[in-house]
């Protein structure tokens, strides 16, 4: 009790601009926070149909070599699925995917990215320099 009296009696003596400018402090901190909780708690969802995505490419995936999962973004809302194929080109990744409907735009010619329209994934397909190794990572925004 002892605490919020003094809490109320430095907000009686504050400004009604500095009262504003904490409220919309508070504000800001409360979205942002229920904005990380729904990230969190939609993830399991988001990776689940990254996976399923990642079943379409079943003709291609004894080349994998390597599969990882992290997310970017602010607070975390993108989840990526990181998916590196062996001994493959960027037109066998793309020839598999063109069964889907997928919008692309080429970089240059090591680099092309698109948006699958039906399922809202974003793909980045790119070969690494120096070796025979294609990455395709599939990104899932909330």
């Amino acid at each position: 009790m002892k605490v919020w009296s003094g809490v109320k009696s430095i907000l009686d003596r504050t400004p009604l601009t500095v009262k504003i400018y904490i409220g919309f402090v508070l504000f800001g901190f409360l979205l942002m926070g229920l904005v990380s909780l729904n990230a969190y708690i939609k993830r399991p969802e988001q990776m689940q149909s990254l996976q399923l995505y990642e079943q379409k490419l079943e003709s291609i995936s004894s080349k994998k070599v390597n599969e990882k999962y992290y997310t970017s973004g602010r607070n975390a809302q993108n989840n990526n699925l990181e998916i590196t194929y062996d001994s493959l080109t960027i037109g066998d990744v793309k020839g598999e995917l063109s069964k889907q409907n997928i919008g692309w735009n080429e970089i240059n010619k090591n680099r092309i990215v698109g948006h699958d329209y039906d399922t809202n994934i974003y793909l980045e397909l790119f070969k690494e320099r120096g070796s025979d190794k294609v990455t395709l990572i599939l990104q899932r925004r909330n």
